[in-house]
């Protein structure tokens, strides 16, 4: 009888340690989490100061008559830079969340979607070729770089 209770107790350890590891995990997601939540924030605030910038460039320009298309185009390259930087970390928040941006609309989808909630598009990383094959379509490649038609199977 010892011996079954020296083994419930083995048991009740192993299942404490995988609970603490989990919880250590989970609670690592989070804090991972609330650090690209901030990040976002702050990079949507220099969006807003950046498009402040030009609006006023662009005012002060009409009003004087004046033209300086190199400072816009700053402004203008400076907002896609920070676009870009918001969308990876757009992406790494959602990858934490379990979840995928359409590749048609940008709109956030569970990671098990098949079709985007927001546009009814095909949710799949390369929406081509593998929609087409799971479909039951041959595409092949020619030789000369041209599409042959595609046939379904029946």
């Amino acid at each position: 009888m010892e011996e079954n209770q020296v083994d419930t107790f083995d048991e009740f350890l192993g299942k404490a340690k995988n609970l603490v590891d989990i919880a250590g995990k989970k609670t690592g997601q989070a804090v991972e989490l609330a650090k690209l939540k901030m990040n976002r924030m702050q990079i949507n605030s220099e969006i807003q100061k950046t498009y402040e910038k030009l609006g006023a460039f662009v005012y002060k320009f009409h009003k004087s008559g004046e033209e300086n298309q190199d400072l816009i185009d700053i402004c203008v390259d400076e907002i896609d830079s920070l676009i870009a930087k918001l969308n990876e970390i757009s992406d790494k928040i959602n990858e934490l969340k379990s979840a995928i941006r359409c590749p048609e609309c940008g709109a956030i989808n569970d990671e098990e979607a098949i079709y985007c909630a927001k546009c009814g598009a095909k949710m799949s990383p390369e929406p081509k070729e593998p929609e087409a094959a799971s479909i039951g379509i041959i595409v092949a490649e020619q030789p000369s770089g041209e599409q042959p038609e595609q046939s379904e199977q029946g």
